[in-house]
């Protein structure tokens, strides 16, 4: 199995889309995510056959019976499946430790052959071994990129650049 650790804010959530859904009147739990971004995760879904796992910080508010909340993660799930990159789990959490410490235990739950972290932010101090290697930092001002796609590409053992 091949897995995509995947952040939110800022690799979907962008600067771009925050404003359009501003302009538009568009509320959480209808949002948009920016298409630009979502197109790749979803290709590299596709491309790599890797499964989504949500390691944003947005998943801790996933059991906490607010309609409001299971309105936004619905719509943030329902749209990464209209591209092709169904949430296939979520990293456990862990208070104890960073990001790193989650998605470690993640990994020694369920071993993979490759996986790639897609975040905005460095937050892999507990275990830096996690991230080496494995993690495309996006620059959260401009989401997921055509540079950041095939970074994420040949971590997953994805070498040759298709059209």
């Amino acid at each position: 199995m091949k897995a995509i650790f995947l952040d939110i804010d800022g690799v979907i959530a962008t600067p771009t889309s925050v404003r359009l859904n501003y302009l538009l009147g568009r509320g959480p739990e209808t949002q948009w995510y920016d298409l630009v971004a979502l197109t790749y995760v979803g290709r590299l879904v596709r491309e790599t056959g890797a499964k989504v796992v949500l390691s944003s910080n947005w998943r801790q508010d996933l059991n906490r019976g607010n309609e409001l909340v299971e309105a936004i993660m619905a719509n943030l799930y329902r749209q990464l499946e209209e591209v092709g990159a169904p949430v296939y789990d979520t990293t456990p959490i862990d208070y104890d430790t960073d990001r790193s410490g989650e998605i470690g235990a993640w990994l020694a739950a369920h071993p993979c052959e490759a996986y790639v972290i897609i975040d905005d932010l460095a937050r892999f101090d507990d275990h830096p071994e996690v991230a080496d290697g494995h993690l495309v930092r996006i620059e959260e001002s401009e989401g997921m990129r055509y540079q950041h796609f095939y970074q994420a590409r040949e971590i997953l053992g994805i070498e040759e650049q298709t059209a």
